[in-house]
């Protein structure tokens, strides 16, 4: 059975060690309830003292995948016993159930690995953008991971290749709506704030380079929001590039700042889609 380790850094109840740890009291409930905690082997109740070095542990539900494992390759930049980052390809939806997706070949290696899990995204991204996308092992974790990026403490930066000089550097809220017909957001007094600083990197061969850092997760932000702005992202046909190219469009999600899970160490994460950028420019040479 799996199961999550606490050490006790100082003498406490489980139930204030719990809490040290962000679980909600919700979770501590479900965990004193349904006697999922063990001191030694033993149970406990959530008054009882532990004391400093100790630990306790969390017996984890065995859950069924919630996905059909597929063979595919996945690769995984970041992993602990919580969590997995890995760098999500263009051209694949992270969970659809009409055709293969990245959740699949994840399900697979839950499978491989012995880890019984249902498929928990913590950040989300769009089928034609590619980078670092994150995934809880257990509820714990992702409840943990989306109450950090709900206050905000999860950093999250996308690079955006736009046409021509972008002059248009700062922070823009907007309220976005979602366009049955288009299939898409635009900018409505009656849609939902979104929240997006755009900084100016560089200019190469009539692109401009941006670093885009969301302080909202609403869908389509960057996109949109840039459409708005008139600078629509290189190949994004939806929002008005008028640029096509083979592999999705020239959005990465680059970069990733947390806090891991039970210890708040400081996690920086960085991918280079070099390659794919290659792309861009071997085709107007």
């Amino acid at each position: 059975m799996r199961k999550i380790k606490i050490v006790a850094k100082e003498k406490s109840t489980v139930k204030k060690l719990l809490k040290l740890n962000s679980f909600s009291n919700r979770a501590i409930k479900d965990i004193i309830v349904n006697k999922k905690i063990r001191v030694n082997g033993n149970e406990i109740c959530k008054n009882d003292f532990i004391n400093k070095d100790e630990f306790i542990e969390i017996l984890l539900d065995e859950e069924l995948l919630d996905y059909k494992p597929i063979k595919g390759t996945i690769n995984i930049v970041y992993e602990d016993e919580n969590i997995i980052v890995l760098i999500k390809p263009k051209n694949i939806t992270v969970n659809s159930k009409n055709q293969i997706s990245l959740a699949n070949y994840i399900s697979y290696y839950f499978k491989e690995k012995n880890i019984s899990s249902k498929i928990r995204y913590i950040n989300r991204l769009d089928m034609g953008t590619s980078g670092l996308l994150m995934v809880a092992k257990n509820k714990y974790s992702q409840s943990f991971y989306q109450k950090e990026i709900e206050n905000n403490k999860v950093k999250k930066n996308y690079l955006a290749i736009v046409k021509n000089k972008f002059n248009k550097d700062g922070i823009y809220n907007v309220n976005l709506k979602y366009d049955e017909k288009y299939k898409n957001y635009y900018v409505s007094k009656k849609g939902d704030s979104a929240i997006t600083e755009f900084k100016f990197l560089k200019y190469i061969k009539g692109y401009s380079f941006l670093n885009c850092k969301i302080y909202t997760g609403k869908t389509h932000q960057i996109r949109s929001t840039l459409s708005y702005l008139e600078f629509p992202i290189i190949g994004d046909e939806l929002y008005g590039s008028d640029e096509k190219i083979n592999k999705g469009f020239m959005l990465f999600a680059y970069k990733l700042e947390f806090n891991q899970f039970l210890t708040n160490k400081k996690i920086i994460l960085s991918y280079d889609p070099k390659e794919e950028i290659k792309d861009l420019f071997t085709k107007n040479m």
